[in-house]
């Protein structure tokens, strides 16, 4: 399989490219061994497929999930991947900050008990599922720890990053 490393490092940086990070740790993976990429890639059909909420609601999720797990390119990562998907600067500084009403306080508040707290919210949970129902709460539930997962693959890998200030700053 290694006849696919050249190829498979090509994708790697267009991910790159359209993400507006790098991969170092997954071109690494690429380089070491084709199965665990593909392994490492099911990850990514498990995270991204948004098909029962609406974008701000799935992007606060990840945002605020990848911000309980690292400060660094993977929180970039998602900044990046929710203004691509419409959200404004605005609404995601409010992410940030934790600073929203409604459905997304609610989203927050769960992502940050169970990410970060590694606790409970019940009143979060019922508003998420008055407002997105049991399909919407699943796919905030695979969000929120699918984005808390790969800050700590990086780090087990030795290729975690410190928080870029410049850039959040940028968006406060």
């Amino acid at each position: 399989m290694a006849f696919l490393t050249p190829l498979t490092l090509k994708m790697v940086k267009q991910a790159e490219n359209r993400v507006g990070v790098t991969f170092d740790y997954v071109r690494k993976i690429a380089q070491t061994n084709f199965g665990l990429l593909l392994r490492y890639n099911k990850v990514f059909g498990f995270l991204d497929p948004r098909k029962h909420l609406p974008a701000p609601a799935y992007h606060a999720a990840r945002l605020r999930g990848a911000l309980a797990a690292d400060c660094g390119t993977c929180v970039e990562a998602e900044i990046n991947l929710a203004l691509q998907a419409g959200l404004s600067k605005d609404l995601v500084k409010a992410i940030l900050n934790g600073t929203l009403d409604g459905p997304l306080r609610a989203v927050v508040a769960l992502a940050d008990a169970v990410v970060a707290a590694k606790e409970d919210a019940p009143e979060a949970r019922a508003e998420i599922l008055r407002a997105y129902g049991e399909a919407g709460l699943i796919e905030l539930s695979y969000a929120m720890n699918g984005a808390a997962l790969l800050p700590g693959i990086k780090r087990a890998m030795g290729y975690a990053t410190t928080c870029n200030l410049s850039m959040m700053k940028a968006l406060s």
